[in-house]
């Protein structure tokens, strides 16, 4: 387009301001290059995703390329680099920063977090997920997914009905969480006199938001796995209010954090507080025989295991498929050796272990290609001592 004089003088600071070097990557996410400017927050460069939280959060975004700019919006743009000494000095090491493939709920809420709530600059602020000094305690009540359904007790999430693979029945739980003394625990009901029915420790936990993965999930929904014996656990709960979620969620690796120092671990050091799911989808699989029938089961690749279950949500899988280090595990494309019976699906991949090949099955072509690059780069990283601490394995 032809650029005129009454255009050319914003275009050229616009064009300046995106060039420097720390608004070429999101202010928020840190790990994808701008498109838009949020013009109320005063000029923070964000990525399209983090564009859409900043719009959900109240704010007014602009193209950097596609809109007209006024000499007057370009004056009062103060950049990246100026926003987070700012915003960010007293932002918490532990709290998570939105990445490209997260939901919803973590991205508004550190947009809202940092900019509206000013809670990164602020510690007094930050009472919600953390406390200066260590020590740190929480209690609340959170909706709890109910291993054996009440119908009496219980609200049905989203119109699920109990023991379905999508909705299922939540009740209200008391919830606390000590820093000090090690433990995430919640109560047999939402009062604090009545029984704790489970006391977790806090430096065995994994913590994912999952709302956005199980089919008419709760978009808060909060998943929390554990080693328990020769399986991993898994609880689901929500909020209703995405900020307290997220502060659970930020609390929970908040004191794993400050565990981990007490230990006297040196900061660069630090162990990945917490693994989001890499895929979680319905795939078919067949047993160990090679010719038993085709079943559908909801997998979930997490950290180093691919573990499979008959419904989502559910606290124990049918089984665990520890994924190790190639050439002794590998993933290929296309049905095992001695596969005897047709598959479901039309696209069909192997994962090879020293044990057995496990065969399984998807609907289509960019499911099965998913599957195999995301498992192919797991296996082309050596697993750490602290991956085998959760090692699983799976004879079914």
């Amino acid at each position: 387009f032809i650029i005129t004089m009454a255009t050319a003088g914003p275009i050229a600071a616009i064009s300046a301001l995106a060039e420097q070097a720390a608004n070429r990557v999101c202010a928020d996410c840190v790990s994808a290059p701008p498109c838009a400017v949020s013009v109320n927050v005063g000029g923070a460069f964000v990525c399209g995703a983090c564009a859409v939280a900043h719009r959900q959060a109240g704010y007014r975004t602009r193209s950097i390329e596609r809109d007209r700019w006024q000499e007057s919006e370009t004056a009062e743009l103060q950049g990246n680099s100026v926003l987070a000494e700012t915003l960010e000095t007293r932002m918490p090491p532990f709290y998570r920063r939105p990445m490209p493939d997260d939901p919803a709920v973590i991205r508004t809420q550190f947009v809202l977090a940092k900019y509206k709530r000013g809670e990164f600059a602020n510690p007094a602020r930050q009472a919600a997920y953390h406390r200066s000094g260590g020590g740190f305690v929480k209690s609340g009540r959170l909706m709890k997914r109910l291993t054996v359904p009440s119908v009496a007790a219980a609200s049905v999430l989203h119109g699920g009905s109990g023991g379905s693979s999508s909705g299922g029945k939540f009740s209200q739980r008391l919830f606390e969480l000590s820093e000090r003394d090690n433990y995430l625990r919640y109560h047999s009901d939402d009062t604090s006199d009545s029984t704790v029915r489970a006391s977790l420790p806090l430096d065995q936990l994994n913590v994912a938001m999952v709302g956005a993965l199980i089919e008419m999930a709760h978009p808060h929904l909060m998943m929390i796995s554990y080693p328990s014996g020769e399986y991993t656990r898994c609880l689901y709960v929500y909020h209703e209010d995405g900020e307290e979620i997220v502060a659970w969620y930020n609390a929970i690796r908040g004191c794993q954090y400050y565990r981990l120092r007490m230990s006297l671990v040196p900061p660069e050091r630090l162990l990945q507080l917490s693994y989001e799911p890499r895929l979680a989808d319905w795939l078919y699989k067949t047993g160990p025989r090679l010719s038993e029938p085709w079943r559908r089961r909801w997998c979930l690749l997490l950290r180093r295991s691919l573990l499979y279950y008959s419904a989502s949500m559910q606290p124990l899988a049918k089984g665990e498929l520890w994924l190790g280090e190639a050439p002794a595990y590998q993933v290929l494309t296309g049905p095992p050796t001695g596969l005897r019976r047709k598959s479901v699906g039309n696209h069909v991949f192997t994962v090879r272990t020293p044990e057995r090949d496990y065969a399984f099955s998807t609907d289509s072509a960019d499911c099965c290609r998913r599957w195999v690059a995301a498992i192919a780069d797991l296996l082309a990283v050596p697993p750490t001592p602290q991956d085998f601490l959760y090692c699983k394995k799976s004879s079914t």
